[in-house]
Order: C-alpha cells, then sequence, then structure tokens
C-alpha cells in the first residue's frame, strides 16, 4: 500500500484528532450515559488510521531498526507527524481508560490531549510542503488550510453526531460557520494550484461544495429542522465525503505527475 496508507491515516486519524478537539473545547464534562464514546470511537478510528499507515514503510522491523540505528531524520516532517501521533493516541486511551473505569476524566487529561491532536493536524499538512517534487503539495496556503481546517470540519460533526449536540446552540453553530470557511478558502487555493500545475480542479471544487458549502447551509437551516440526529448525520456525512474527494484528488497529483 503506497499513498492509500497516507490518505486513510490523515483522513480517519485527523477526523477523530479533530473530534477530540472539539470534546474538550465545546464542552467542560462529558454528560448522559455513553460519557466514553467519544473517547471510544476517537480511540477506534486512530488505531485504524495509524495500522494504515504502518503499511507505508513497507517493513516495521525495519523502521524501528533504523530509529535505533540513529539512521532517522528527526527534522522530517513525517518523524515528527509519527511522534505527535503516538503522544496524541497514548493520551487518548488513557482518557478512554480512566473514563471506563470513573465514568469521566479530568478536564486537563482532555485539554491536553486536545491541544496535542490539534499539533497533529497541523503536521500533518506541514508534512507535505517541503515534498519539492510536488508542487501541488507545496502550495503551503492551500495543503495546510485544506489538512487542518478539512480534518476540524470532519470532526466537529463526528463530535455533534456522538454527543447528540445542537446546531442551534451558539457555540457549535459559530464553530461550524468558523472551520467550514476556513475550509472553503483551503478548496478555492486547492482548486487554483491545480488548475496551475495542469490539473483538473473539479475534485476540489466538489469538495467545496460537498463539505462546507452543504454543511454551513444546514447548519444554518438547523433551527427549522425537527430531526436534529438526522441533521448530524447529514452534516457528518457532507462534511466527510466533500473532504474525502479533494484529499484523494490531492494524493492523487504524486502518481499521476
Amino acid at each position: 500500500m503506497g499513498l492509500e496508507s497516507l490518505y486513510l491515516f490523515t483522513m480517519l486519524g485527523g477526523m477523530a484528532a479533530g473530534a477530540y478537539a472539539f470534546d474538550a473545547g465545546l464542552r467542560r464534562t462529558r454528560e448522559g450515559s455513553r460519557p466514553w464514546l467519544v473517547p471510544l470511537v476517537v480511540v477506534a478510528l486512530f488505531a485504524v488510521g495509524m495500522i494504515a499507515a504502518t503499511t507505508h514503510v513497507h517493513s516495521i522491523p525495519r523502521a524501528v531498526e533504523s530509529v535505533f540505528g540513529g539512521t532517522v531524520n528527526f527534522g522530517s516532517g513525517m518523524i515528527q507527524e509519527v511522534a505527535v501521533a503516538g503522544c496524541f493516541f497514548v493520551l487518548a486511551i488513557i482518557d478512554l481508560v480512566v473514563t471506563l473505569v470513573r465514568k469521566g476524566s479530568p478536564y486537563a487529561l482532555r485539554v491536553v490531549g486536545a491541544v496535542v491532536g490539534v499539533i497533529c493536524l497541523v503536521i500533518m499538512g506541514v508534512a507535505y510542503i517541503d515534498v519539492y517534487g510536488n508542487p501541488v503539495w507545496c502550495n503551503a496556503p492551500a495543503t495546510i488550510l485544506a489538512f487542518v481546517a478539512g480534518d476540524l470540519a470532519m470532526g466537529l460533526a463526528l463530535f455533534a453526531l456522538l454527543a447528540s449536540a445542537d446546531y442551534a446552540g451558539k457555540p457549535l453553530r459559530l464553530a461550524a460557520y468558523i472551520v467550514n470557511a476556513v475550509l472553503a478558502v483551503g478548496l478555492v487555493l486547492e482548486a487554483v494550484a491545480f488548475s496551475g500545475e495542469g490539473f483538473s480542479p473539479i475534485t476540489q471544487i466538489a469538495g467545496l461544495v460537498i463539505a462546507p458549502v452543504v454543511s454551513v447551509v444546514l447548519v444554518a437551516l438547523s433551527s427549522k429542522i425537527n430531526n436534529k440526529k438526522a441533521l448530524a448525520i447529514a452534516i457528518c456525512v457532507a462534511s466527510i465525503v466533500g473532504v474525502a474527494i479533494a484529499r484523494y484528488a490531492f494524493y492523487a497529483t504524486c502518481t499521476v505527475a
């Protein structure tokens, strides 16, 4: 598995970290009968993403040998990405275990986990801008905004679905507007970058319409929609599908170029 492994890692891992960040940012305590649901889904998604990412190095023993043999470039964005991702994964697991045992976890732990998760999202995008053989990837504003805002948009939608949060509430509504606005800017910049390098921008335009545009319209109509569960599902699906299409095309520029 080549770039597909990185695609799965950034999609699933990014969405998980984004959901965790908003879980800590939008609610101080986890209420309800299933306080463990968000951390459980986060750990599960991130685990699948990390397993997929390990197939990119083809040989885990060889990778471990490189670390202890001193041949790893710790200044590499990919190495930093792996290190921060590992830290976030451990923190999320600790949160899950504590929540399962005590029906809750210290807010300080969740805040630290959220901060590390956001750092992980940023590094996921930054890791690609020094791949000088691909001008589309090296377009820093487009790549970083599309990755970070895309992961946060998916994460926010997933959090809202799992936590049964109401988009009619001001904090959630405002967060949805902001992350989707930034995502729209990122996807527009990616579309321009695609066109500039001779690639069709149709996928980024499709992602723009499906993810931020549809999501914002649904959020704006949230107070008029009675079925809040269906609304949350629709926004979550739109966010994931839109980002998935745009990000797949992003990786495809490497195989086509």
